[in-house]
C-alpha cells in the first residue's frame, strides 16, 4: 500500500527528532538558592537536611526534564551558544523540538520573493519549535528571543528534525588560502557571530541590559538602559510599519534603527493599537529630544554593542590546515532548509 505524502515526511523528520545520546541527558542546574551556600558552619543534622534537599531538588528538575524530553521536547545545551549565553538570565534553558509535518508543507510553499513572508515563516518555525523554561512565575517564548539567535535556533531545530542527515545543504567554495574547492555544510556550529568588546560587556551588561552613562564620553544627557532586540518586539515593529504604510503615514527610517533598543517590550495586539501607538511614540519623543551629540553617541552605542550574526560559515581547510570561510549559500533557494527527500519527479524547470 502506497505511503502518504504525511507519513513520507513524518518518518524523514524521525519522530524524537535529535540525536539519542541527549535522551535522558542531565541539564546543569545551580545549587540552592541560587549560587553556593556557605555549609561549612552547619550541623550534622542541618548539614543532613540539606542534602535530602538538594537530592529532592534535582530529582524534580529531573523529573521535569525528563516529562519534556518524553513529549519531543530535547534540551539545548547552552554552552553551544559560546558568548550568546551572557545576554539571556543565567537560570533559563532552552528547549527545541522538531518541526512538524504542516510547519514544513508551510515552509515549501512560501514565496521567496516576499521577505514578510520568509519572516513569518521563520518565526512560526521557532514559535512551535521553541520553548523557554525560567524556571519562574514570569514565562517566556519565542518573543523573547534575542534577534541575533533566531537563524542558529532554525539550524538546531532543523538537525533535529532531520536527525538522521537528510536533506543536508552543502555547497562548494574555493579556499581563500591555497585555492583548493572545498565542501562547506550550513550548520549551526559553523556559524560565528562578532561580538561586543568584552571591556564593554564587563562595564555595561547587567546581565537583562545595557546600562550606560552618556557623561563618561563628554555627552550632556542622563544614564540610559538599553535592551536587546527580540523576535517579539521585532515582529511588533513590523505590523505597526504596515499599519503605518496602509494609511499612508511616513515612517522615520533612522528611528527604527534605534527603536528596538529603547523599549523593554513592545506588545502587538489586533484588538488594541492603541498600546503599540503609545508604546512607540513615547520611544520617539525621546528619539527627537537627542541633541547631534547624544545622536552620534547613540549610533555608536548601537553599533558596538550589537551581536552581528555573520552570513558567512568557517571551518579548517582539509589541503592546508589553515582557517577558511565562505558566504551562506542556498543552492535552490531558502527553501532548502526544511526541503524533503521524494520520489515524486520535479513538474517543470522553475
Amino acid at each position: 500500500m502506497a505511503k502518504s505524502q504525511d507519513e513520507i515526511l513524518e518518518q524523514q523528520i524521525g519522530g524524537m527528532g535529535g540525536e539519542e545520546s541527549l535522551i535522558g541527558k542531565k541539564l546543569k542546574h545551580k545549587e540552592a538558592y541560587g549560587g553556593k551556600e556557605h555549609v561549612s558552619d552547619l550541623s550534622n543534622e542541618e548539614q543532613e537536611s540539606f542534602n535530602r534537599f538538594m537530592n529532592r531538588r534535582n530529582q524534580l528538575a529531573d523529573a521535569e526534564e525528563q516529562a519534556s524530553i518524553s513529549q519531543g521536547w530535547i534540551p539545548v545545551d547552552r554552552e553551544e551558544m559560546g558568548e550568546r549565553s551572557k545576554f539571556y538570565p543565567e537560570e533559563w534553558e532552552f528547549f527545541i523540538k522538531p518541526a512538524t509535518v504542516n510547519a514544513i508543507k508551510n515552509w515549501t510553499a512560501i514565496d521567496e520573493d516576499r521577505p514578510d513572508q520568509v519572516n513569518n515563516v521563520f518565526n512560526d518555525i521557532v514559535r512551535s519549535c521553541l520553548r523557554i523554561d525560567t524556571h519562574s512565575s514570569e514565562g517566556a517564548g519565542w518573543a523573547q528571543l534575542n534577534s541575533w539567535d533566531r537563524f542558529w535556533f532554525i539550524l538546531k531545530i532543523r538537525e533535529y528534525t532531520f536527525s538522521r542527515g537528510e536533506s543536508r545543504v552543502k555547497f562548494t567554495d574555493a579556499c581563500e588560502n591555497c585555492g583548493e574547492d572545498i565542501e562547506f555544510e550550513l550548520t549551526s556550529n559553523g556559524l560565528f557571530y562578532e561580538f561586543p568588546d568584552k571591556d564593554l560587556v564587563d562595564k555595561y551588561w547587567n546581565g537583562t541590559a545595557w546600562d550606560i552613562d552618556p557623561r563618561e564620553y563628554d555627552v550632556d544627557h542622563e544614564p540610559i538602559t538599553l535592551y536587546t532586540p527580540k523576535l517579539g518586539k521585532d515582529a511588533a515593529i513590523i505590523d505597526w510599519a504596515i499599519a503605518r504604510q496602509r494609511n499612508n503615514q511616513k515612517i522615520d527610517e533612522t528611528f527604527i534603527k534605534f527603536l528596538p533598543w529603547m523599549c523593554p517590550k513592545l506588545t502587538s495586539s489586533q484588538k488594541d493599537s492603541r498600546l503599540l501607538d503609545q508604546q512607540i511614540q513615547k520611544a520617539y519623543n525621546e528619539y527627537k529630544s537627542w541633541d547631534l551629540d547624544m545622536f552620534n553617541f547613540m549610533d555608536d552605542v548601537i553599533t558596538n554593542i550589537t551581536i552581528n550574526p555573520s552570513e558567512k560559515l568557517r571551518q579548517k581547510c582539509p589541503y592546508c590546515d589553515q582557517e577558511v570561510t565562505s558566504a551562506v549559500q542556498f543552492p535552490s533557494g531558502v527553501k532548502v532548509l526544511f526541503e524533503v527527500q521524494s520520489k515524486a519527479k520535479k513538474f517543470g524547470s522553475r
